[in-house]
């Protein structure tokens, strides 16, 4: 696990070394053990290491056997030891036991075609030194991040967060307004899309090849939910999947310091701490998050959980009322982009304390996108059976929705709900997700906003997110509802704030549940064994109903989000009048009346009504402090 970085451009040699020491300076925290270094006429690389596995001999760059080609990585491959007996027999020569060598001879054995050998989660940079090209893959699901800037005849300067890639004084700082209608619509810029207008995200399951000063990039992973008509039972799912689940967990063990597991209660860490534990002769170490606020507190059912597996337990205690900016500023500095999903904060919390015992830890992330368990796909169904209705109806019902919510004596919020679905069930299939999804609604965005062009990308079709492969004509809706999770709010929310949370404090976190196998299994299983009786994950209820405490598949779902509300001290809310009425060059794009009606909104709410929850008019406000607080942080231009 680490962090690479690296500029190739005719800039002067001592110069362009000069930057990418910068660049590697700013991301020490991804590696601390050591760097590395190359530098050509052609490139400069660099590197800062965790050290997980080859402690000693892992250092990069790592060359082939005639030094044509080198590689600096960041991530882990779990499949390397088959891989490098493989290439072994074809006559490749390795000088270490890392698993990062093996990417070097599978470039030189297989090309472009070489990340589809690669089971795990990698970022990483081939430099072909005799040819001068660089060639860059990224894990298919975005656990690990890639960013770069590309300008013809200036050349390409990559690097795993932007802050870092910001070192680089060539790298333009200016707003891209196609990216701010995103982010304004539902919070996330979707790939290669960023918030920077020269700074692109290589897409999960992509590869890039940079050569004679021109750059190309293609996919090399699809998705294809195509159910296997023989799957007729659960116990044909639970015997397809129980294997490569237990296989899954066992593979991501491989490491040369001691690991650990995130146990938060729910099924998803709980079902991985139990294959975990069942493979371990040692009590394992499992960490979670006791929340002041017992709504959010899952740590009674984690502590039933770990004394039934019998693991070593620690618990890790978050106050309410506690807020400080440096929280805030400390999740820009790391993401590098406006990143409103407060669960950052409990998030670089634990990974900080539970970096004090492990450098590994194992997460059940990715569960409810590979297995269905987000309450959103319920709502996908409900509205699907709205969708029966007459579209005319529809809108009636619409409309008297609408005018009852915004009265006083119909505050409630199953209307509140009711009314969100039936307006939803108005837009076509494709648009669902988007609105499923959704920060501000349409009429909240034409107040917002003043600023023609934001509202034209705003208001536009979103063609990013809407886009569906020409597989999907024969997906059910909920196989469409987990597209767009799986490639849009998965590596833009819940893997991006795992990888900067956790390596900001120098802790690497694999997902057993995205393991590749697994995944191409979990494609084939028909909607009745992910969704029944209106709950989720159904197949992993079952296939773990007799591994685990009763009470874990019993508990409401909860997510990890923070009670913002419960945030809002003093410090809080200067912060949020600093941010909005200083002098920004984004205000003059927003409405400072309405903006403050949300800030006020979001200070005085106390409890749900009609018009807007708790959680919503709280994490609108957040939203709008991180945008405000970012161009802020990175100087950003408009």
């Amino acid at each position: 696990m680490c962090g690479i970085c690296g500029i190739a451009s005719p800039l002067n040699f001592n110069e362009r070394d000069a930057i990418v020491h910068k660049m590697n300076n700013a991301i020490t925290h991804r590696g601390p053990d050591e760097n590395g270094f190359y530098s050509s006429g052609f490139c400069t690389l660099a590197m800062s290491r965790l050290s997980i596995i080859d402690l000693k001999g892992g250092k990069q760059p790592i060359f082939n056997e005639n030094d044509q080609y080198c590689v600096i990585f960041n991530g882990e491959i779990y499949n390397y030891k088959e891989l490098k007996e493989d290439l072994s027999s074809k006559g490749h020569k390795f000088k270490t036991n890392t698993d990062t060598e093996v990417i070097v001879h599978l470039y030189e054995e297989y090309g472009a075609d070489t990340p589809r050998y690669l089971k795990g989660m990698f970022a990483f940079c081939v430099c072909d030194i005799k040819n001068e090209a660089l060639f860059f893959a990224r894990d298919r699901f975005g656990e690990k991040p890639l960013y770069y800037y590309y300008k013809k005849g200036v050349g390409i300067a990559f690097s795993s967060e932007i802050a870092s890639l910001l070192s680089y004084p060539a790298v333009p700082r200016i707003l891209d307004f196609e990216a701010l209608g995103y982010y304004l619509k539902v919070s996330i810029v979707p790939e290669p899309l960023t918030l920077f207008k020269d700074i692109k995200s290589l897409p999960p399951g992509c590869w890039l090849e940079y050569k004679d000063d021109n750059i190309k990039v293609k996919s090399y992973h699809q998705i294809d939910y195509a159910p296997d008509k023989n799957l007729k039972t659960i116990s044909d799912v639970i015997d397809l999947i129980n294997p490569v689940l237990e296989k899954a967990v066992k593979r991501q063990t491989i490491s040369d310091v001691p690991i650990g597991a995130f146990l938060s209660g729910g099924i998803d860490s709980s079902t991985v701490v139990a294959k975990l534990q069942q493979n371990s002769s040692k009590n394992i170490k499992t960490f979670t998050v006791k929340f002041e606020e017992s709504t959010y507190d899952e740590s009674k059912i984690a502590k039933q959980v770990a004394q039934h597996l019998g693991t070593e337990h620690h618990e890790i205690t978050i106050p309410n009322m506690n807020f400080t900016p440096g929280m805030f500023w400390t999740i820009l500095e790391h993401t590098g982009l406006p990143f409103p999903d407060s669960s950052a904060i409990p998030t670089y919390i634990i990974t900080k304390e539970i970096s004090k015992y492990v450098k590994v830890a194992l997460s059940g992330d990715g569960g409810d996108e590979v297995f269905a368990g987000y309450n959103i796909f319920q709502w996908g169904n409900k509205i699907q059976s709205l969708k029966k209705m007459p579209p005319g109806l529809r809108k009636f019902n619409s409309w008297v929705l609408n005018k009852l919510t915004s009265s006083p004596f119909f505050a409630i919020s199953k209307l509140r709900q009711i009314r969100k679905a039936t307006n939803i069930s108005l837009f076509d299939d494709n648009y669902l997700p988007v609105e499923l999804h959704s920060m501000f609604n349409t009429h909240q965005l034409n107040k917002m906003i003043v600023d023609k062009t934001t509202l034209e990308y705003v208001n536009g079709q979103m063609p990013l997110l809407t886009y569906l492969p020409e597989e999907a004509e024969d997906w059910t809706q909920l196989k469409r509802l987990m597209y767009y999770r799986l490639k849009h709010n998965l590596p833009l929310d819940m893997l991006t704030k795992v990888d900067r949370m956790s390596m900001a404090n120098s802790l690497e976190v694999r997902t057993p549940f995205l393991d590749v196998d697994l995944f191409d299994e979990s494609m084939k299983i028909p909607d009745k064994f992910l969704i029944k009786n209106g709950k989720g994950k159904y197949i992993i209820r079952q296939l773990m109903k007799n591994s685990l405490p009763r009470i874990v598949f019993e508990h409401p779902k909860s997510g990890f989000s923070i009670p913002l509300h419960k945030y809002q001290n003093k410090a809080y809310e200067e912060l949020a009048n600093s941010l909005i009425n200083e002098n920004n060059p984004i205000s003059e794009l927003f409405s400072k009346q309405y903006i403050n009606i949300v800030k006020e909104l979001a200070f005085t709410r106390k409890s749900d009504k009609g018009d807007f929850s708790v959680y919503q008019i709280t994490h609108q406000l957040w939203a709008i402090m991180h945008l405000f607080g970012w161009v802020k942080r990175f100087g950003v231009s408009v």
